[in-house]
């Protein structure tokens, strides 16, 4: 008698990541980027076995995208990862065929080890929790000696949740309000088609944290002003300037999940309606800090999981909504004018080796230019990934910083 195979086991796709594979395209997915520098070329045979063994650990990476009745769901992923040489381009759509199914891909080129993911998988704090255990892993099987891995201690079931609903609390229908999710028509800086490209930049930490504490404002909000500031300075016109500001939602509503698990804070500046570089970084603390509350928050959690389970989007078949999203998706502009995400410190034992983190956040043929920040080492390094050729307002941006005693180092 033939012995019965093993049922795989299935997880249901977190509430902000149901869309992603159904308006996602073959030339078009919402990818991001982490790419450590090392100290050493790479060990393709090292690093293979450090992404088997990562996902051992982190059972809700070991999947593959599988069609249900009404939305996609994530299924366990029988098939051995597959590490590969970098090719060219940056953040190219991923094709499942190349990947053995997996949503993701690890790479590496000289010194450099490359994690690229489907936001549909997770968000950038979980991707890079991952990111660190197999650049540790990876470092043990080296030969690197007292390299500690992570365990799970019990917490599975809660690594794989949707936190979204485990804190969600019910509203009606009648009080959702989606006009406020989606907000104005903000300035789009447009720009001259190309490839992907990116350049990064880094500056000691301490002189980047040092400015904002002088102004009394975050990191994230000294980076964000400065940058809406260059914005202006170099597109401004009749729109309004749209910050999208990433906010990681386990600080404030504790999780150990590694879905997506973050809201957007729209930060938002009229036309000319600051002079100085000092203004705008000040009038984005002020926005972020009254729109970054719990209680902002759990609004959030409230109109989008509701919305999501509502009886039209739960009964109507994944056909119908793939094909509704592709129409919709031709007359659909982005919501911002820049995404500027911060993942913030990446601790790492010194023996793993790694000099620097850069973070590539998804851009598109509407968002044609964001920003990602990581620090490492005491440096941080700013990455602006771009769809465009014109790269006029990173340098604007370097000339504010400079205005605040501030010099970039491009890498």
């Amino acid at each position: 008698m033939a012995k019965k195979e093993r049922e795989l086991a299935t997880f249901r796709l977190d509430v902000s990541a149901q869309f992603y594979p159904i308006i996602s395209t073959k030339k078009a997915q919402s990818l991001f980027r982490l790419t450590a520098l090392t100290d050493a070329p790479a060990d393709p045979e090292a690093l293979q076995k450090a992404a088997e063994s990562t996902l051992t650990r982190y059972p809700t990476f070991k999947v593959r995208l599988k069609k249900g009745y009404a939305w996609y769901c994530l299924e366990e992923n029988p098939e051995t990862v597959r590490v590969s040489e970098a090719e060219e381009g940056l953040l190219r759509p991923i094709d499942p065929a190349t990947t053995a199914g997996y949503p993701f891909r690890i790479c590496y080129r000289g010194c450099e080890i490359i994690f690229e993911v489907f936001h549909a998988v997770c968000d950038g704090m979980a991707a890079l929790e991952f990111m660190k255990e197999l650049l540790a892993r990876y470092a043990a099987f080296r030969g690197v000696a007292g390299i500690e891995f992570s365990s799970a201690d019990g917490h599975e079931a809660e690594e794989a949740e949707d936190a979204f609903y485990r804190y969600y609390r019910p509203i009606k229908f009648g009080d959702i309000d989606l006009k406020s999710l989606k907000g104005g028509v903000p300035l789009l800086l447009g720009g001259t088609p190309s490839e992907y490209s990116a350049d990064s930049y880094v500056l000691p930490t301490h002189e980047l944290t040092s400015a904002a504490k002088r102004l009394g404002v975050s990191f994230t909000a000294f980076v964000c002003g400065a940058l809406a500031y260059a914005v202006e300075k170099t597109r401004g016109g009749k729109r309004q300037i749209v910050m999208m500001v990433p906010v990681n939602l386990r600080g404030m509503f504790p999780s150990r999940t590694m879905r997506n698990f973050v809201n957007f804070v729209r930060v938002v500046f009229r036309p000319r309606e600051f002079g100085t570089v000092e203004e705008y970084i000040r009038a984005a603390s002020e926005q972020i800090k009254a729109k970054a509350t719990k209680e902002e928050m759990a609004k959030f959690f409230s109109t989008t999981v509701r919305t999501e389970s509502s009886l039209p989007l739960r009964i109507a078949p994944l056909w119908l909504k793939t094909l509704l999203a592709r129409v919709f998706r031709v007359f659909l502009k982005s919501r911002q004018t820049m995404i500027v995400s911060n993942v913030g410190r990446v601790s790492l034992p010194d023996a793993c080796g790694v000099k620097s983190v850069n973070f590539n956040v998804n851009v598109s043929k509407n968002a044609t230019v964001n920003l990602g920040a990581a620090t490492v080492n005491g440096e941080t390094s700013l990455t602006f990934t771009r769809s465009i050729r014109e790269k006029d307002v990173e340098s604007a941006f370097a000339d504010a910083l400079g205005e605040l005693g501030l010099t970039l180092t491009c890498i």
